[in-house]
């Protein structure tokens, strides 16, 4: 053990001892004298200085006896992984002594933990009368789904991979049955995330930047949820399901809706605002959207509930007099230059007046329509936009579609594909498709434009500041559907899909939070792919060749992990780590150790 400088008195007298802990044989704690420097006063007198050489030395020899210890932990540990080896080649397989755990799993709790997930789940599951624990079921789904994406059956599968106890968790129907708690549970599961992500980020939702996108399943079969639709993914032969999500300007997910597959997504967005500004009492909240969802029924529904908006705008079908101001060359009002004096964008703004149409059901087809009476207005501020290094690119990708359009001319079989189709003009009766090169001519006028729409009396610049943003909540539906891998969905029944997106959400809004926490003590060089990266592939093996001296061997480099580590709160893991250090860095409740197999925590 350790040594120690101690000072004891002994009839009014102090003196100097260096001592040593130690356990007897019955496991009780005793303290034997190494050294005995006599009384302080007399020490002192000779030497003032000689209390803090003498735990200097002490503490340097405690370093230097630790630092022995360490090199011969770590040289055990490489003779019994060459064992191991030689072992694992001479059978084609790993011995029975030999476990990988991921220590990912770890942050991952420790996140959990800190958003007081426990607590909350435990207070939902009180009044239940269920046989497993209701945090843990729950936890496993999240975690698999950030480590090992893949279906509930491989969820099971995996969870002894992992460096906490999922022992509890011992049929597969829980996970299941954990769904159908977590429909149920949704709206307050919501709440208690935000509640807690408000605390620890200070977030202030001024802003709530929404859009929509689809998730297929491999499957034809329709239900309340599954229906086909318009598929972002275009995955026109399978049923999917539309989710509508609320991001707040740190990139990090407030609230979703889930809708039927073949719902319009005009329809989804107003609903979802207005239950955010009842939910949380905002009283002044900007709605950003892409253009997709810019329809009038949709900006006149949101100032009705008294949001604002910064939308983008589709100005290609607007009036001739608004395509005339746009493109007209001497109406700039502002320039932008970058750092060598070039121009990098030209900014307008035009005042438009917005018509209400009214809008009638068609007693035949029952389809909505509208009509010529105009029922209500709304002025509204088009900012234009005009990049030189924009309309480079717009030319850039029309060239291409012009190309692929060109080829598909000689192979009129790639017709049938989208991107290019609307370039070819395909003749009426005979004749062969030709590249219609009036439409091409129409849509180079546009290169390099953008416009967004908005009630707020803001510049140009501020407005683009707060646009620009929308990309976090097109980077949050890309790691759901390829890092996170929510779909294809893998449950079939209504009430275990809707389970399925919460859990999803869940770990969507770990993830982001992890990553904007990350950044901000890191900086922007860390990034999803990094952090995933380095949760998914720290692991430790596991030996216990000899059960006298079981060892964990780190098998991953120094790096961002044990940055994660010590920012979340945990302890950098050295190379070689006994079970009692390992439980004690990675805040691991208890230790049990089985004869060649696991420990868990």
């Amino acid at each position: 053990m350790p040594m120690h400088v101690s000072i004891v008195s002994v009839k009014n007298h102090k003196y100097i001892r260096v001592c040593s802990s130690y356990r007897n044989a019955e496991g009780k704690p005793r303290t034997r004298v190494i050294e005995n420097h006599g009384r302080l006063e007399t020490v002192l007198e000779k030497d003032p200085e000689f209390l803090d050489k003498l735990k200097a030395r002490i503490a340097e020899e405690n370093r230097l006896e630790q630092l022995a210890k360490d090199r011969e932990l770590e040289l055990q540990a490489r003779k019994r992984m060459d064992k191991l080896s030689e072992l694992a080649r001479s059978n084609n397989d790993l011995p029975g002594c030999f476990h990988l755990y991921n220590v990912g799993a770890a942050i991952i709790r420790k996140v959990w933990c800190d958003l007081k997930m426990p607590e909350f789940f435990r207070y939902l599951q009180k009044d239940r009368n269920i046989g497993y624990s209701y945090d843990k079921a729950a936890y496993l789904l999240t975690e698999q789904r950030l480590l090992a994406p893949a279906s509930k059956l491989q969820n099971f599968k995996n969870k002894d991979s992992s460096i906490i106890d999922h022992s509890e968790i011992d049929h597969l129907q829980d996970l299941y049955r954990v769904l159908d708690l977590l429909k149920e549970d949704k709206e307050s599961v919501v709440k208690h995330l935000n509640r807690e992500i408000q605390k620890r980020t200070k977030r202030k939702i001024t802003a709530a930047f929404y859009d929509v996108t689809t998730y297929s399943f491999e499957s034809r079969n329709i239900s309340d949820y599954k229906d086909f639709g318009l598929s972002k993914d275009h995955k026109v032969n399978e049923v999917q399901v539309v989710l509508g999500l609320v991001m707040d300007e740190n990139g990090i997910p407030i609230d979703y809706e889930l809708f039927n597959g073949s719902t319009n997504e005009f329809g989804t967005m107003v609903p979802l605002i207005k239950k955010i500004k009842t939910t949380y009492g905002i009283d002044q909240l900007i709605v950003v959207a892409d253009r997709g969802l810019n329809s009038s029924e949709n900006l006149f529904a949101l100032r009705q509930i008294g949001c604002d908006f910064v939308i983008a705008q589709k100005f290609k079908n607007a009036s001739a007099d608004e395509k005339k101001a746009i493109l007209d060359q001497n109406n700039w009002q502002k320039s932008t230059c970058d750092e060598n004096g070039e121009i990098f964008c030209h900014y307008k703004t035009i005042e438009v007046n917005k018509p209400l149409y009214e809008t009638r059901t068609s007693p035949t087809t029952k389809l909505n329509y509208k009509t010529k009476k105009v029922i209500d207005t709304m002025n509204l501020h088009w900012i234009v936009s005009y990049s030189p290094r924009r309309a480079k690119k717009d030319r850039a990708d029309r060239d291409r579609a012009i190309d692929k359009a060109l080829d598909a001319i000689k192979n009129p079989g790639k017709l049938r594909l989208t991107g290019y189709k609307s370039l070819v003009k395909m003749p009426r009766k005979d004749g062969a498709p030709q590249l219609d090169t009036e439409k091409i001519e129409e849509q180079s006028q546009w290169d390099g434009y953008y416009v967004i729409c908005t009630n707020l009396e803001i510049s140009p610049e501020r407005a683009t500041e707060i646009y620009r943003k929308l990309w976090q909540i097109e980077d949050c539906f890309r790691v759901s559907k390829s890092q996170l891998e929510t779909r294809p969905c893998f449950v079939w029944t209504d009430s275990h899909i809707y389970g399925h997106f919460l859990s999803c959400f869940i770990s969507l809004v770990l993830e982001k939070y992890m990553l904007y926490s990350l950044k901000q003590e890191l900086g922007d060089q860390v990034t999803h792919g990094k952090m995933c990266s380095a949760l998914r592939q720290s692991q430790v093996v596991y030996d216990d060749i000899n059960p006298q001296l079981p060892l964990f061997l780190r098998l991953y480099e120094p790096g961002l992990f044990d940055e994660m580590s010590k920012h979340f709160g945990l302890k950098v893991l050295s190379r070689v780590e006994k079970p009692v250090g390992l439980k004690k860095k990675l805040h691991l409740p208890g230790l049990k150790v089985v004869a060649t197999t696991a420990w868990k925590s």
